[in-house]
């Protein structure tokens, strides 16, 4: 059996980087900026938030839960898993698989949320408003 490897090198991530998105933690009170967002992510949402903070002018009637998601990561330090009907752009005929993951700072506080997405058209695949998995970190 191979040895398995758990550290990545920089340049063995590089083929993931249009689908991820990588946001920035502020406290007091909690908030959240997107610092980099994936080329795919771009494209597939049309539009790019780099630099803007997550709030209900980007996010309409879904800020309350992608708010709370990244609330959970941070402050509860684990990964969140959500798949769910893009309603809050213009193409809401469109889904979203992603995961988010907390990265920690050597204080050992979330400093950052990485979040990687795939996105699909078949609105079945989704149930009500969505689906959230819970993981174990």
């Amino acid at each position: 059996m191979a040895a398995s490897r758990m550290d990545l090198l920089p340049s063995e991530i590089k083929s993931f980087l249009p689908i991820m998105n990588l946001i920035d933690v502020n406290r007091d009170p909690l908030k959240f900026r997107h610092r980099l967002v994936g080329t795919e992510i771009v494209d597939q949402l049309g539009r790019d938030v780099t630099g803007a903070f997550v709030s209900p002018d980007l996010y309409g009637d879904a800020f309350p839960q992608i708010f709370e998601a990244l609330r959970v990561v941070v402050e509860e330090i684990q990964p969140y898993a959500r798949r769910a009907r893009i309603s809050w752009a213009d193409r809401n005929w469109l889904c979203a698989e992603s995961i988010a993951l907390p990265l920690i700072d050597s204080a050992g506080e979330v400093n950052m949320v990485l979040r990687a997405a795939s996105y699909f058209t078949d609105a079945r695949a989704v149930s009500g408003d969505g689906e959230v998995w819970p993981l174990a970190a």
